[in-house]
């Protein structure tokens, strides 16, 4: 998985984790409102880059299942209105990626976890398969 992280060495990452973990411990276990945490120089612009490149990033990936994929625009519209009835207010959206329209919903953190709505689905939808997607931050937040 190549995230942000990624892009250091592995004892960079140990550090910093550790660095969190102290942070993390010293602000929970006290007892007083305004504990302050001295940091270096060197992670407070680790913080403010990782800060940035989180606003620049639009989009993140996401799992989503797709339940149709057709050259036929009808028979999209009556998935998508099927879906609608089974599942009212659950996030669905189309594409159309010529020549075939494709019907994705959900959004879902990790494989394992969309696996239980996918055989459910398969019920009504047998060509439903999970897909890895470039998906919207302000349209998992509207969700």
């Amino acid at each position: 998985m190549n995230t942000f992280f990624s892009r250091f060495p592995s004892s960079f990452r140990v550090i910093l984790c550790g660095l969190i973990s102290v942070t993390a411990f010293v602000t929970s276990g006290s007892t007083q409102d305004n504990v302050r945490v001295n940091t270096t120089l060197s992670v407070d612009r680790f913080m403010q880059q990782f800060v940035n490149d989180g606003k620049a990033n639009e989009s993140i990936k996401a799992w989503r299942i797709q339940i149709i994929t057709t050259d036929d625009r009808r028979e999209m519209e009556a998935a998508k209105s099927t879906f609608s009835a089974m599942y009212p207010g659950m996030n669905l959206e189309w594409k159309h990626v010529a020549p075939y329209y494709q019907v994705r919903v959900g959004y879902f953190e990790n494989k394992n976890k969309l696996m239980p709505f996918l055989l459910e689905l398969k019920k009504t939808f047998p060509s439903a398969t999970p897909v890895y997607d470039h998906v919207s931050k302000r349209a998992l937040v509207s969700n």
